[in-house]
């Protein structure tokens, strides 16, 4: 999939990377695991993280597709049920076990969801804790500090949410790249 979304041929990736014809084929005909120096060899060549090249990920087919939909579009669910959206995706994947094994993804947009769940709890808690300081109150004003942070917080979600449902639907190899894989 990476090869092909780069737009290289068998050959041409074989000359790029240094890797015989025949160990790219085996490698894509899935005869061989590849290894090592292989993998991260392929890695650099294909300007992808070694752990995409590791969890095979190939282009999924219609069901996989489907199933790694519908499992970023349950992150939408954070509108109505802001905690409970991530425990409906875990619940979700228990179904679908096998989607994380054999699509890195699926572990990406899980990882997001964990990482937002925890930027709002930290930027709520800080907001009550330096309000509270500042003015021995519970609540600053009449400005809504924590609503409005929190709304941005969500509008950040829901974006990314949208934008990785747009990269699926074109098969882009590149979702959430600088989500660290937290599962």
């Amino acid at each position: 999939m990476y090869r092909k979304n780069h737009g290289y041929s068998q050959d041409e990736l074989s000359h790029i990377s240094g890797i015989s014809l025949r160990t790219i084929q085996r490698i894509e005909k899935g005869e061989v695991n590849p290894r090592g120096h292989t993998l991260k060899t392929l890695a650099e060549s294909l300007q992808v993280e070694l752990d995409d090249l590791k969890t095979k990920d190939v282009a999924p087919d219609n069901q996989i597709a489907t199933k790694l939909h519908t499992l970023n579009t349950l992150g939408l669910l954070v509108i109505l049920l802001p905690l409970l959206s991530f425990l409906i995706q875990v619940i979700y994947l228990a179904k679908n076990k096998h989607l994380l094994s054999i699509h890195s993804v699926a572990r990406k947009i899980l990882s997001f969801q964990i990482l937002w769940i925890i930027m709002v709890f930290i930027f709520l808690s800080m907001v009550h804790i330096l309000t509270y300081s500042i003015t021995g109150q519970n609540v600053y004003g009449h400005f809504p500090v924590r609503t409005t942070g929190y709304l941005i917080l969500l509008f950040a979600n829901i974006s990314i949410i949208l934008h990785t449902a747009f990269k699926l639907n074109r098969n882009l190899p590149v979702l959430l790249s600088r989500v660290p894989s937290l599962i």
